[in-house]
C-alpha cells in the first residue's frame, strides 16, 4: 500500500477524514476498525494489518477504493 494512501486511511480510521465506499463490506470494515481504535488507540498497527488482509482478498475493492482514498 502506498504511503500516501496509508496515511489517508489512518486518518479515516481515526475519524479525521470522512470516506464512504460504494462497497458495503468495506464500509463495515472501516466502521469495525474505527470502533476498535476508539476502544484501544494503540491498535492502529493491527487495524492496518487487518485492513491490508481484507484488501488483499478483494483486489477489485482495493483498486477502486484505494484510488478514491488517494484522491481525498
Amino acid at each position: 500500500m502506498d504511503a500516501n494512501v496509508q496515511e489517508k486511511l489512518e486518518q479515516i480510521l481515526r475519524g479525521e477524514k470522512k470516506y464512504t465506499s460504494t462497497n458495503l463490506a468495506f464500509n463495515m470494515m472501516i466502521s469495525k476498525m474505527q470502533k476498535r481504535l476508539k476502544a484501544d488507540p494503540g491498535s492502529m498497527e493491527s487495524c492496518m494489518k487487518e485492513m491490508e488482509a481484507f484488501l488483499g482478498k478483494y483486489p477489485i475493492v482495493a483498486k477502486v477504493d484505494l484510488a478514491n482514498i488517494a484522491a481525498l
